[in-house]
Parts: C-alpha cells; structure tokens; sequence
C-alpha cells in the first residue's frame, strides 16, 4: 500500500463500455436490472461519449442511480490516490480519487454525485 494516502476497503469496479468506474461498495444500497428500475437511471458510458447498454443499475440510498455495463466486487483494501485540483469538478464533482488494480487506474466517483450527474432529467434540462 501507498504510504500517505488514505485506504479503502470494499469496491465495485464496473467496465461501460470499454472505460472503467469504482463505487464504494458501502454506497450501494442495491443492484437492479434495468427492466426492473424503469429506464430511470443514466449510464456512466455516456459520461465518456458512448451509447447506453447497461446491464445493472447501482442504486444509492438516497435514489441516485448509475448503469454499468459490467461489474465485479474487490473486497481488498486498497490505497486511495487523490484526485488531481484541475479535475475537481469532472462529472459534476463527484470525482473522488483513484485506485490502481491490476496495473490500471480506476477513477473513484461518488455514486450518489454520479448519479445526479447523469440523471435523464438533468441531461435533458442542459
């Protein structure tokens, strides 16, 4: 582990589309099907310019929701790498830091700040 940087314990690390996304895995309240959660939720490949083809949908405590295309649980402790000032408010500021797995960095996002970033409402009020 990285000496100075905060840790963290219990991830989802989630592909969409040929990107890749970390949640916390304590901010989850659930994981619903997009059939069941009614097309409410916005897709994290569209924050990287691709097409919505979610298969899951992570769904905070407070509502918010965010597709994933694919997503694996990584319960190891790992260290939390802070996010660079320039990109404070990518994605409407939910940008937490970064962790590195298996050689790549992952970026770090808040699920309920995500969540209302990409919410379908706020895409079509821009």
């Amino acid at each position: 582990m990285v000496t100075g940087h905060r840790s963290i314990t219990g991830l989802l690390l989630c592909r969409a589309g040929a990107h890749r996304v970390a949640f916390a895995a304590h901010e989850v309240a659930t994981i619903e099907s997009p059939s069941t959660f009614g097309g409410l939720a916005g897709c994290a490949s569209q924050a990287f310019g691709g097409a919505c083809g979610a298969e899951r949908i992570l769904v905070a405590a407070t509502g918010e929701a965010v597709g994933v295309d694919a997503l694996e649980i990584d319960p190891e402790p790992m260290a939390l790498l802070p996010a660079p000032g320039v990109l404070a408010q990518v994605a409407g500021g939910s940008l937490s830091g970064f962790v590195q797995v298996r050689g790549a960095l992952w970026p770090l996002m808040s699920l309920a700040g995500f969540g209302r970033f990409l919410a379908p409402s706020a895409r079509e009020a821009a």
